[in-house]
Order: structure tokens, then C-alpha cells, then sequence
């Protein structure tokens, strides 16, 4: 069995405004360092075997802090593209409230340059059986964002959708049998702080 752990990156000053970060590379908030901190030392508490990152800052920045809590040195991070966050094309640094619906119904022809919901399921669950079949029998940690997680919850059970929200910081664990990933836990997030922020 080789069992995955996707913890979404803590917070930004965007996540906190509301606004849509797709691929720009902003980086985490105070708060959102506090929330990484407080997902290290849970991840901590258990035995990892490697740790991979999408390459955006806000993700890197989590798994230094996930790879200090569990012995790993910054260098083993491995930086992996197929968990990079969803292409928002127009939707990046827009208001959620003013375009997300047309995010939600996955509706290109109203969000130019979105990535599809199917486009993202295929490159994060590439990045996941990629994964289990380099590293077979081990415990992987693997730091990204709101929508690679849904893609790879929705791509493993599809009663799982992008409409399900994802907390800062908060862990998912996938498992590998077989030939066949099971989902074992979803948005386990009571370690966190509160994502509310004063401003």
C-alpha cells in the first residue's frame, strides 16, 4: 500500500481577500506561515517517506516547514508541475464573488484560458500514479492547492466535485491498493488556526 497525504498550502493575502490566485505566485500571509507551522507539527506526528511540492512559492514555503517538522532536509523537496494550481486564464486576480460561478460551471467560453475540470483530473492523476509507481510502498506527502486536491478527490470518486471547499492547510489522505486509490480522509483541518484574519 502507498498512501498519499495532500495538504493545501496555508493562507495568502489573496485566499483572505477573496480573490482568484490560480498560477500568480503569491506568497503566504502571517497567518498562512502559522497555519504551515501548525501543519508541520501534525504531519510531524507520524512517519513520511518523501515530499513533493507544486512549484509555486505558497506551496514550497508549506513543505519547508513540513520537511523541518519531520526530519527531511529542504533539498529532498521535489518540485512537481502536475500539482501546480488550476489555469484561471481572465479569472486570475479577479474578485471569487464576480466570475467564481462561471469557474464552478466550468464554463471556458465565459472564463477564457480556464483549464478544464477534465484537463486537471488527467494532469493530477498522472502526477499521483506517477507517484505511487517511483515511490511503491511509501508514505508521500504532497503540498499544493485547493483545485489539484479536488481534481484528484473528484478523479479517484467522482460523488466528490470542485465545488467542495478546501481549507488552508488542511490534509487529504488517498490511499494506493492494487491497482485502485481509495480516499480515506478529506479536509482534516481541526489543528489549523481559524482562517479568519483581521485585516
Amino acid at each position: 500500500m502507498t498512501e498519499l497525504c495532500l495538504v493545501r498550502h496555508g493562507q495568502t493575502d489573496w485566499n483572505f481577500q477573496e480573490i482568484i490566485q490560480g498560477r500568480e505566485d503569491i506568497p503566504l500571509n502571517a497567518l498562512g506561515h502559522q497555519q504551515a507551522e501548525e501543519s508541520a507539527a501534525f504531519l510531524s506526528q507520524e512517519e513520511w517517506d518523501v515530499i513533493v511540492a507544486s512549484p509555486l512559492t505558497r506551496a514550497v514555503d508549506t513543505a519547508r516547514y513540513i520537511a523541518e517538522a519531520c526530519g527531511f532536509h529542504e533539498e529532498t523537496i521535489i518540485r512537481d508541475e502536475r500539482f501546480i494550481e488550476r489555469e484561471f486564464g481572465m479569472a486570475s486576480g479577479k474578485p471569487v464573488p464576480g466570475i467564481y460561478e462561471a469557474v464552478q460551471a466550468d464554463d471556458q467560453t465565459r472564463v477564457p484560458g480556464l483549464e478544464s475540470e477534465d484537463e486537471m483530473r488527467a494532469r493530477v492523476l498522472e502526477g499521483m500514479e506517477h507517484l505511487v509507481k517511483t515511490y511503491p510502498g511509501k508514505r508521500i506527502i504532497v503540498v499544493c492547492h485547493s483545485h489539484a486536491i479536488k481534481a484528484a478527490l473528484s478523479a479517484v470518486d467522482d460523488t466528490y466535485t470542485f465545488r467542495h471547499a478546501m481549507r488552508n492547510a488542511c490534509s487529504n489522505y488517498i490511499e494506493h491498493i492494487g491497482d485502485r486509490f481509495i480516499i480515506k480522509a478529506v479536509n482534516v483541518a481541526d489543528h489549523i488556526t481559524n482562517e479568519i484574519m483581521v485585516k
